[in-house]
């Protein structure tokens, strides 16, 4: 349960609004532009900044006609998800672009941006098909803060995202250490249990169970070790025990 680490500064989770990711966008994108047009390479690639913001803003008003639609006109889930699909990808090269310019702070901050664009099409009944920035961002804003309340509401939105996730997502997670499908679930306990909730943590550990019974002896062992060293309620404790002795020890032959 070491995954997410404790630290005073305040957790932002960026709103998932249009509005604010076209503008934090020409932000990040002209951030990115003033350091690509300063090399040789401004001269010799085809993806600039300025091309792939451009790319981005047209989806997002694409996006954000489509919000705009009378309530009964159904928004084409399938739409949705191919348009999300593209939004992230573009992200990604723009954040991508960022690193290969040696601005590492500025590509993750772009990176960030993942986030709120995957839960506003996850709340437009979209699928997301790639979870890897996504659940990156989610970690950077789980290791900003641990209040009780800001974590409760991270956890709703790992939730969004899982129940948004297409079923693709889960394929090869169990022999893939970094999948983002198993970082996804680990780290959503992790943040139940940051919480303070057990009614939060008990879902979230029903679901390491079922899900990823691989992981489940080790990740409720470092639970017990994390809550003997924290601070934790004991209600919280109490749970992280239960689960420890149902599914952390190892099995013994008698």
């Amino acid at each position: 349960m070491s995954a997410c680490m404790l630290n005073s500064r305040p957790m932002i989770i960026p709103p998932a609004d249009l509005s604010y990711l076209r503008e934090r966008l020409r932000e990040l994108a002209d951030q990115v532009g003033d350091f690509w047009e300063s090399t040789a390479r401004s001269e010799t690639e085809i993806d600039s900044p300025a091309l792939l913001n451009e790319a981005l803003n047209q989806l997002i008003g694409m996006l954000a006609q489509m919000q705009d639609e009378p309530a009964d006109t159904r928004i084409d889930p399938v739409e949705i998800s191919t348009l999300g699909e593209y939004g992230l990808h573009l992200l990604d090269e723009l954040s991508r672009l960022a690193a290969s310019l040696e601005q590492t702070a500025l590509a993750r901050d772009i990176e960030q941006l993942s986030l709120p664009f995957a839960l506003w099409i996850a709340r437009h009944g979209g699928e997301i098909r790639d979870l890897g920035p996504i659940v990156n961002a989610l970690a950077r804003l789980a290791n900003e803060a641990a209040h009780p309340q800001a974590m409760s509401d991270l956890y709703t939105h790992c939730c969004e995202l899982i129940e948004a996730a297409s079923p693709a997502c889960e394929e090869s997670s169990a022999s893939d250490d970094q999948h983002p499908w198993r970082l996804l679930l680990l780290n959503r306990a992790i943040v139940a249990t940051r919480s303070h909730n057990p009614e939060l943590m008990e879902p979230a550990f029903d679901a390491i169970v079922e899900c990823l019974p691989g992981d489940a002896q080790r990740f409720f062992a470092e639970g017990m070790e994390q809550v003997a060293v924290t601070n934790y309620p004991e209600p919280v404790r109490d749970v992280v025990r239960r689960y420890f002795l149902a599914h952390g020890e190892p099995r013994r032959l008698h």
